[in-house]
């Protein structure tokens, strides 16, 4: 009986690495049409920087997204072309 419950526990804890590799996807941001509410509340799913495990809810409106989506796309093509500019010789 403790033979099996040992390979039951160690079974587990092999699985559990590549289970925690799993990762949250961001949704894709949907932009507002005639139609939708700008002012409506939508909550995601975040994982938190630093943690493989631990999720954040995140509760913005469709517009806050929007914009979120916006300066991120922003920031990185920033970073982008700072990466690709020529260095500065100093």
């Amino acid at each position: 009986m403790l033979k099996s419950v040992i390979l039951v526990v160690a079974g587990v804890a092999v699985a559990m690495p590549a289970a925690a590799q799993n990762t949250i996807q961001p949704q894709p941001v949907q932009t507002a049409t005639a139609n939708s509410d700008v002012n409506k509340l939508v909550c995601k799913k975040e994982e938190e920087i630093g943690s493989r495990l631990a999720v954040k809810k995140v509760c913005l409106t469709v517009q806050q997204w929007q914009e979120r989506a916006t300066d991120d796309r922003q920031q990185l093509e920033r970073v982008q072309q700072g990466a690709r500019g020529p260095s500065s010789g100093g």
